[in-house]
Order: structure tokens, then C-alpha cells, then sequence
């Protein structure tokens, strides 16, 4: 897999292009280009548009409309996204205290063939050593995630899903080590 992107930040605008696996052969890839326009200190509109072309035959061609209102002091944003086939997509993040952040997202589809709704509501929370992250939403899926860090190269993590409308679980758990030396490594990889 391949992916490009390129980001402008202007004084009160941002312009993102991005292809994932691009031909140049026969310009096969998905092709993303948006633009974000501040109006006001608290409001930004802008649009994305998504060219697919999985064949040279198969193309597919949508554009979105965005929005986006932050809080005066920068401590809740709300967003809405207007999706062709009649998707909209609301989300609401809001931190609660220096160690608390929650968040809602709403996703209505209203299509012809198709009318459903999902809503989700998660937490945050930041411990000392550790952070504990939940989530909940309207199909039946309760998930949680736990991630305790005994140093900044070793942490433990634990996570699990219960899907209760499908009767279905798992749990995993994980431990990760860096040594200083592969995370030079990783460095030296991604910078050159």
C-alpha cells in the first residue's frame, strides 16, 4: 500500500490532497482532495471530494460538506458532516477537567434503500500512570481499553468487547518494549 498526502495550512484555511495507491499508468487509486475555510473564530465550512477508481472502467466521484464549531475557550467542538446518498455524520468531543474528555457521534443514514442510525458515546480518562478509555453504542457493543505505561518504552494493555445483541466477546491483552536502540531505528527509518 502506498499513500501520499500533502497539507497547507494557510492563516485561516487548510488544503489536504491525498492518494492511496496511485497508477500512474492508468491513474487508478483513490484520490482525496479537502478544503477547510475559517468564517469566524468559532466556525469553519469546507467540503472533501473523493475520486475512487478501482478499474479504468469502475469510477466513483463524491463530495462531502463539513462543518465544524469549536467552543470560545477551546474545551468542546461539535461537527457535522453531510455525506452523498443521504449520510449525516454529528460528532461532539468536550474535555470535562484536565484528565476527563468525552465524546458522542451520531451517524444517521437516510437512503433509499436504507434507513438506520448509530450512536456512540466514549470516555477518557487519564490516570496517572495509565488510561482507561470506554465506549458504548446503540447496536449493543460495550468496549473498554486499558493501557497502563511502566515506563515510556514498556506498557501493558488490556482491552476487551462485548457485543451483546450478537452474543459475542473478546478480550486481548498486550505488552509492548521498545529498546532506545529500535526506536532510533524507527527514526532513522521514517526521517530518511
Amino acid at each position: 500500500m502506498l499513500q501520499l498526502e500533502q497539507d497547507y495550512q494557510g492563516q485561516d484555511y487548510s488544503l489536504n490532497v491525498k492518494s492511496v495507491n496511485p497508477s500512474p499508468t492508468d491513474l487508478t487509486g483513490i484520490y482525496i482532495g479537502s478544503y477547510f475555510q475559517s468564517v469566524t473564530k468559532c466556525l469553519a465550512l469546507g467540503f472533501e471530494t473523493l475520486y475512487q477508481r478501482q478499474t479504468p472502467e469502475l469510477t466513483e466521484f463524491a463530495t462531502s460538506y463539513l462543518a465544524k464549531y469549536t467552543g470560545a475557550n477551546r474545551n468542546w467542538i461539535a461537527t457535522a458532516q453531510l455525506q452523498p446518498a443521504g449520510i449525516l455524520q454529528t460528532t461532539y468531543w468536550q474535555k470535562l477537567s484536565e484528565k476527563v474528555e468525552v465524546a458522542a457521534d451520531l451517524q444517521v443514514v437516510a437512503g433509499p434503500q436504507r434507513r438506520d442510525a448509530i450512536a456512540t458515546l466514549g470516555a477518557k480518562y487519564d490516570l496517572r500512570m495509565a488510561t482507561f478509555r470506554a465506549q458504548l453504542d446503540s447496536t449493543g457493543k460495550v468496549s473498554a481499553l486499558l493501557e497502563q505505561r511502566f515506563a515510556p518504552t514498556f506498557a501493558f494493555l488490556v482491552s476487551g468487547e462485548i457485543d451483546h445483541f450478537k452474543v459475542n466477546f473478546y478480550m486481548a491483552t498486550v505488552i509492548t518494549a521498545l529498546t532506545m536502540w529500535f526506536r532510533t531505528l524507527l527514526k532513522l527509518v521514517w526521517v530518511s
